[in-house]
């Protein structure tokens, strides 16, 4: 259980507000532990009283209570919470929460193969070999006496002590990929990539690291989860993958640690199966990696792209290319893609082979490229651009777009009490739209905001023109939980995403909200449904990333999004381009508000600044005319201005009809959207 769940199941359990658990609770999983046992203590535990405390054998079979079956949306559950809350201490409740979160390890500040050394020095090779908690506690394994347990694993304990290294058998944290920015995927590479760099494929299974002396391994996740049980912690554990595996190594090559992938071996199609995803599998199962039975049409393999210790030595500062070298020479005596192999790379020194190489790839349906650089060193836990390592997915290529309506919002809809965004796609030849998505991630905060001030009052029941995925009238939305938004207020919302598995779009996001496109020139339907065909196809960009000219007037920066830095932001001059005119709109103060093109919001910026105005992009107090770029008054902006009534609100036709002509004119009875009795400006 994550640390989310446990605080929304106290808050259940207690009929409190779930958000108040969710809004303070920090990263870190062991303050998480301590804050919730402070908070339960405070106001829920009883005075602590003979009848009031729990032995060890209760709260551990409380423990083993909540933790059976996949729901805790048991009220069954929720009583014994309360009973174990109520009965123990602020420091014992921390422990049960620690317990509960999977997190004892980190707050003892040790290993798990440590813990039962507490115990007796040979405890946890007793609990290799049996398993069984009453062996370790005896001293001795079930059936033998101490002598013959202890010449069992007297070797064990020998190997154990000669590792003595901070490396090997050791768990930490691995060195991780940089994700490159959209704009310009190719700088960071260019600036730090080096002259050479190494090609190779983003393997989508189960990043792990592999550890090896003799016949012992140890399995160690990315997140320093300890898989050695389930993968084999021994060659002599028959059907565990470390027996498959150890034939495959070299005699020579005793101790080691790699840096693999675990992937998923399709038994009939011959061929590696991406994780998680069904449409890769010949019976179109998805599996656990730790629950795989041999009858299976899939089994685990191993792929190697690595190498950070050899025989004693550590590597972690040996550059790259001599670890690829030895990795390819001195570990495998033969290797098979259903078992164990070294993972192919490419050397490259240029970006068109980049992207090439990112082509292929996508049309072979994979999950994305690594670029590393040719003399790089390994840092243990570092995700770092300046170490020259890199990832490229679908979502850093703008083919993998997509242009969807903002039909709906559920302010706490999303994960983690996120905000929901539910999308619509246009459907083919109609003036219908479908739903098709929800997305709780991307945006500043700030342009969250203009989106749900520029939506206004949201519907309970979904505009005429909206159909649900199925070409169905949508459903009421309840007013506490959200609500549609009205079809004159729709928005354009780019998205993209890394694929498609299993129907869904992987890590969808939220990228821009479009002001340059009309509800009408939004994806279709069409287009959502055959997404996995724009990844195959998708392509890198060779655009070099140019910096647009807004940036020269930098905005003020604050993360705080406040009324003070709206109205600064909103003053920044825009700069012209063209030589100015003196008319009567010399130094007078004109707002040009957003609509539905940002391409005329600019042009009409332009026009304005010809004839010498001042052009903000929103209305200040000293705001005397503006300019609506929008088709109708009922455009969220626009109507907000009217309704404000500071001054005389004209459409974007009248200055494009002066532009033309090079000469302001007076504006006609159908440019005017609001005629105000403030500020009036005769033309």
């Amino acid at each position: 259980m994550g640390p989310t769940k446990l605080a929304s199941f106290l808050a259940k359990t207690f009929h409190d507000n779930r958000a108040e658990y969710l809004k303070s609770i920090p990263s870190d999983v062991s303050l998480v532990a301590r804050q919730l046992a402070e908070k339960m203590a405070e106001e829920y535990r009883s005075e602590i009283d003979e009848s009031a405390v729990l032995s060890v054998e209760e709260i551990n079979k409380s423990l083993d209570f909540l933790a059976t079956g996949n729901s805790m949306d048991d009220q069954k559950k929720r009583d014994m919470m309360e009973e174990l809350i109520k009965k123990c201490s602020e420091d014992e409740l921390e422990w049960i929460f620690n317990i509960i979160l999977k997190n004892v390890e980190t707050s003892l500040g040790t290993f798990s193969n440590k813990l039962l050394d507490w115990i007796s020095s040979n405890a946890h090779t007793i609990w290799q070999q049996s398993h069984d908690f009453n062996d370790v506690l005896a001293g001795k394994i079930s059936g033998k006496n101490e002598k013959e347990s202890m010449k069992q694993f007297e070797n064990e304990d020998q190997d154990e002590d000669e590792i003595g290294d901070e490396h090997l058998f050791k768990i930490w944290t691995p060195m991780l990929l940089s994700k490159q920015k959209r704009g310009d995927w190719y700088s960071n590479i260019k600036k730090y990539g080096g002259s050479k760099f190494f090609l190779q494929i983003k393997f989508d299974g189960e990043n792990v690291l592999l550890h090896k002396k003799g016949n012992k391994y140890r399995w160690f996740s990315r997140n320093n989860n300890d898989f050695s049980k389930e993968y084999g912690d021994c060659s002599t554990e028959i059907g565990k993958l470390s027996s498959r595996i150890h034939s495959y190594f070299k005699k020579d090559c005793e101790s080691a640690i790699f840096n693999c992938e675990l992937m998923l071996w399709d038994k009939k199609t011959k061929k590696l199966c991406r994780h998680n995803d069904a449409s890769s599998t010949s019976d179109s199962n998805v599996i656990s990696f730790r629950h795989i039975k041999p009858d299976d049409n899939q089994q685990l393999t191993v792929v190697l792209f690595d190498i950070l210790y050899l025989n004693g030595n550590p590597l972690f500062g040996a550059p790259l290319h001599q670890r690829l070298e030895l990795l390819k020479l001195a570990t495998l005596r033969k290797s098979t893609e259903e078992n164990i192999f070294v993972a192919e790379h490419q050397l490259a020194s240029t970006k068109p082979e980049i992207m090439e190489y990112f082509e292929n790839a996508m049309k072979n349906n994979e999950e994305g490229i690594v670029v590393k650089r040719f003399d790089s060193q390994y840092f243990k836990g570092q995700r770092n651009i300046s170490n020259g390592w890199f990832k490229l997915k679908p979502s850093a290529s703008k083919d993998c777009d997509l242009d969807l309506a903002l039909v709906a919002i559920y302010p706490r809809g999303g994960r983690y009490e996120k905000t929901l965004y539910r999308f619509a796609a246009k459907e083919n030849g109609s003036d219908k739209y479908r739903m098709c998505i929800g997305i709780s991630y991307g945006l500043s905060d700030a342009i969250r905001e203009e989106i749900r001030l520029s939506c206004g009052q949201l519907l309970r029941e979904a505009p005429a023109e909206l159909l649900d995925r199925f070409g169905r009238t949508p459903y009421k939305i309840a007013p506490e939980n959200g609500g549609y938004v009205d079809f004159e207020r729709w928005q354009v919302v780019k998205i993209n995403s890394n694929g498609v598995r299993n129907g869904k779009l992987v890590d969808p996001v939220m990228r821009e909200l479009r002001m340059d496109k009309s509800i009408e020139e939004c994806d279709t339907f069409e287009d959502f449904v055959d997404y996995s065909s724009k990844v195959l196809d998708c392509k890198l960009s060779d655009e070099q990333f140019e910096d647009l000219e807004e940036i020269d007037e930098k905005p003020i920066i604050d993360k705080r999004l406040t009324r003070k830095t709206m109205q600064q932001s909103a003053c920044l001059p825009v700069k012209s381009k063209r030589m100015k005119k003196e008319s009567k709109l010399s130094g007078i103060e004109v707002a040009v508000l957003q609509g539905t093109s940002e391409k005329l919001r600019k042009k009409c910026e332009e026009i304005l600044l010809h004839f010498d105005a001042k052009v903000v992009k929103n209305i200040t107090p000293n705001t005397k005319l503006i300019i609506a770029t929008a088709p109708k008054p009922t455009y969220p902006k626009t109507a907000q201005a009217i309704k404000q009534d500071q001054c005389s609100i004209i459409s974007s036709k009248w200055i494009e009809r002066c532009d033309s002509e090079d000469e302001l004119f007076p504006w006609n009875s159908d440019e005017i959207l609001h005629n105000s009795v403030n500020n009036i400006i005769e033309m």
